[in-house]
């Protein structure tokens, strides 16, 4: 009924016209609208559906169908923009500038590189600091926030290898893993967590950057 209150579609007179299109409804919200709620199923009809140039129409799916896919069209648009905001703003602080010159361990990271002998352990997070201070990192914002999310999950595998080899040995380290896969952002309010996965994410872009600048040297020759 509000349905057709809000656009002016016509609900048909054959109740049984009017029972298959409630049950056609419902299941449409079952397979397609299952993120929608009710506020934001009436706004979407409320602004959407008066738009349309099916005025005085009867009622049915395909008309709701067609506001609710715009609405939602347009609600993906502008996640997507904040998503984007958000990467942008997720840029991992660097350390204020400073006098000291880190070109040599550079250099010394690219030629273990080279010869297969790589760790990303044994790299100092001051590194990623000088590569940040002279404009050296080339990864764009979008791929360090999902560097970051990606360290997060192997920081969390290491955790669960070490609690597997002594369950009962360390129950601030459970609750610290237990944080850290937890779905949504609550474990960046630890400042244990967060500062561990920060410097991971900091090594792991600096095997990245080391990686790709020797790439670039190859493609130069």
């Amino acid at each position: 009924m509000k349905i057709a209150v809000i656009t002016g579609w016509q609900i048909p007179d054959n109740p049984e016209y009017v029972t298959i299109l409630m049950d056609q409804l419902q299941k449409k919200f079952a397979d397609d609208y299952q993120d929608l709620n009710a506020d934001e199923f009436e706004y979407a009809i409320r602004t959407y559906g008066t738009r349309m140039k099916d005025w005085g129409k009867s009622l049915n799916l395909s008309l709701i169908d067609d506001a609710i896919c715009e609405y939602l069209g347009k609600r993906k648009y502008l996640s997507d923009l904040e998503a984007q905001k958000m990467a942008n703003e997720a840029e991992p602080a660097a350390l204020p500038p400073g006098e000291t010159d880190w070109s040599d361990e550079w250099e010394k990271i690219k030629e273990s590189a080279r010869k297969g002998m790589f760790r990303g352990e044994f790299i100092t997070t001051c590194i990623y600091d000088w590569l940040k201070r002279n404009k050296m990192i080339t990864l764009s914002g979008a791929e360090r926030w999902q560097l970051l999310e990606d360290c997060r999950q192997a920081y969390a595998l290491e955790m669960r290898e070490a609690l597997h080899s002594s369950p009962a040995a360390n129950p601030e380290g459970r609750r610290l893993y237990e944080l850290l896969v937890k779905e949504g952002d609550e474990w960046r309010q630890e400042e244990k967590l967060w500062s561990a996965v920060v410097d991971y994410s900091k090594r792991e872009t600096v095997r990245i950057e080391a990686l790709n600048a020797i790439a670039n040297e190859q493609n130069q020759e």
